[in-house]
């Protein structure tokens, strides 16, 4: 009850925001249940790739998604995606369970760290982007978008945060499109990058079919609750709760 009570918390805010997934439900797995972490990882890996698909469907009907922009980004998630879950693999092998579960913790405090000080002053418009941003971007942009997505695609492998948070900000960084081409741009991204992540993380055994059934129970109706609410709650009522609760998880998971 608790896991899908979390699970339609986190697939409200990904709705409403565009983020919410990994970076929350995942560290409050890692706080509220005992489960191992790279158990937890792969199963929010798979459940996001279905909250995602969902997600598709519904901006692709908007007309709410830049394909172009999502081919580059996609582009560098392949690479980037087998990168993380072959370092996963390699830390794996090479570390006991309480090690492994203890860098991953490390990792996806350090991760809350930088969205929760980056995510209010990009949400809120303290950073501006670039106004020479046209629909055929230079060779310079185009590998810059390639490596962010490379980037993204290694840190959602290693620890499910990325797809959602980190990538919004660096979308909102380098171009200057409305925000819900933005957030429909992102799903498509993050539904190719937890589909290659998910399947590999599936065939290393990191997956509990059981824990995915009660996830994905609340969150598939919790995205189609948040997208309604978008019509009704302005997004920059979020952004400074969000970071307040990336810190306090972030700090939880370092401690321990």
């Amino acid at each position: 009850m608790l896991v899908t009570l979390l699970g339609f918390i986190t697939g409200t805010l990904i709705g409403l925001t565009g983020t919410g997934g990994g970076v929350l439900l995942t560290p409050l797995l890692m706080v509220l249940t005992p489960y191992p972490v790279v158990t937890l990882i792969g199963t929010d890996i798979v459940n996001g790739a279905f909250t995602k698909l969902l997600g598709v469907f519904e901006h692709r009907r908007l007309g709410q998604v830049r394909w172009q922009l999502a081919t580059f980004l996609i582009a560098g998630t392949v690479p980037g995606t087998v990168g993380g879950i072959y370092l996963l693999s390699y830390l794996k092998s090479r570390l006991a369970g309480a090690e492994l579960d203890h860098f991953l913790r490390l990792v996806l405090g350090i991760t809350l760290f930088c969205v929760a000080i980056l995510l209010p002053f990009v949400r809120l418009g303290k950073v501006k982007t670039p106004k020479d941003w046209v629909d055929n971007p230079t060779r310079s942009a185009r590998l810059k978008l390639v490596a962010v997505g490379a980037f993204v695609g290694f840190l959602v492998a290693l620890t499910s945060i990325g797809s959602g948070s980190l990538l919004m900000i660096f979308l909102l960084l380098l171009t200057p499109y409305p925000l819900g081409e933005l957030v429909g741009t992102d799903i498509v991204y993050g539904l190719a990058t937890m589909a290659l992540a998910g399947t590999m993380h599936v065939r290393m055994g990191h997956f509990d079919s059981s824990l995915f059934l009660h996830v994905v129970a609340g969150s598939l109706p919790g995205v189609v609750l948040g997208s309604r609410l978008t019509r009704i709650i302005p997004e920059r009522y979020f952004s400074w709760l969000f970071t307040i609760l990336y810190f306090s998880l972030g700090t939880r998971l370092i401690v321990g």
